[in-house]
């Protein structure tokens, strides 16, 4: 009977040994896993900064390239109002400027249902450069 409580008891010590084991392991697992937890929550705020960043580089980028293109357009139109000094014709410079909207209007259009930018630029009479230039700034704005 003495042998079976010896059997009994070195049978319970090694299961508490064991579990010690285990619990000691799961613990080790669990500071790891909060470990990587703080990680990921590190990481998302620099990926959140970081996204924040690029938007505001994003729009700084859409508004120097709108100022480009509106000076390219306001050099051809300056040219068209130094004409229209000399001989009178203002209402010409704002044809010509409701013809650049249109004609911007009709490239997004093509560009829609699909034409490529070749298409695009032979039925607009737009070089291929300046439709891929509206056809990009189109983009970034959506």
């Amino acid at each position: 009977m003495a042998a079976m409580a010896l059997i009994i008891s070195i049978a319970a010590l090694g299961a508490c040994i064991w579990l010690g084991w285990e619990i000691a392991g799961l613990k080790q697992r669990w500071g790891r896993l909060y470990g990587l937890r703080a990680a990921m929550v590190e990481t998302e705020a620099a990926l959140q900064e970081l996204m924040s960043e690029l938007d505001e580089a994003g729009q700084a980028l859409l508004q120097e390239l709108d100022s480009r293109l509106g000076q390219a357009q306001d050099g051809s139109s300056t040219s068209l109002s130094q004409e229209a000094a000399a001989g009178g014709q203002d209402v010409e410079q704002t044809a010509s400027q409701s013809s650049l909207e249109e004609k911007r209007a009709a490239v997004i259009g093509l560009a829609e249902r699909g034409y490529t930018v070749e298409e695009i630029a032979r039925d607009v009479e737009l070089p291929k450069g300046e439709v891929r230039l509206i056809l990009d700034l189109e983009r970034f704005r959506q």
